[in-house]
């Protein structure tokens, strides 16, 4: 029985871009931090998400107001990474996968402060990325 599960079925969703179609993405979040974009989107996803959706939050005050941390949501849909950062009064900077980071999206996304990550590789670049946000955070006032 152990053995059964530790084998991983292979992975379906490979990006066949190759890793440096990515270094752009990674660079832009490590160096600097979301940008105006990153406010356009909260207001534009606010409207939509109180008044279309009529989402609440409960007990977002649970997140550190400042300093790193780890949000993980569990993908009801596809806008719940928007609405996990609407509940917050912080920046929230997102990892997606690589398979997001097309015209028009990415245009949205990196100045915004997403960064992405390569589905069915070790992608430590990701992980790179991640760290450097987390440090980034924890270095705030």
């Amino acid at each position: 029985m152990a053995e059964e599960l530790s084998q991983l079925k292979e992975q379906r969703y490979k990006d066949p871009r190759p890793k440096e179609a990515f270094d752009r993405y990674h660079e832009r979040t490590r160096t600097r931090k979301p940008n105006f974009v990153y406010e356009i989107v909260r207001i534009a996803m606010s409207w939509m998400a109180w008044v279309l959706w009529r989402t609440r939050s409960y007990r977002p005050e649970r997140v550190p107001a400042a300093g790193p941390v780890i949000l993980a949501p569990n993908h009801a849909s596809f806008l719940d990474h928007f609405f996990l950062g609407l509940a917050l009064r912080r920046k929230v900077q997102f990892m997606a996968k690589s398979q997001l980071f097309k015209a028009p999206a990415d245009k949205i996304f990196s100045p915004g402060g997403v960064f992405p990550v390569r589905r069915g590789y070790d992608d430590e670049d990701a992980f790179i990325t991640a760290v450097s946000v987390l440090c980034s955070k924890a270095a705030e006032p």
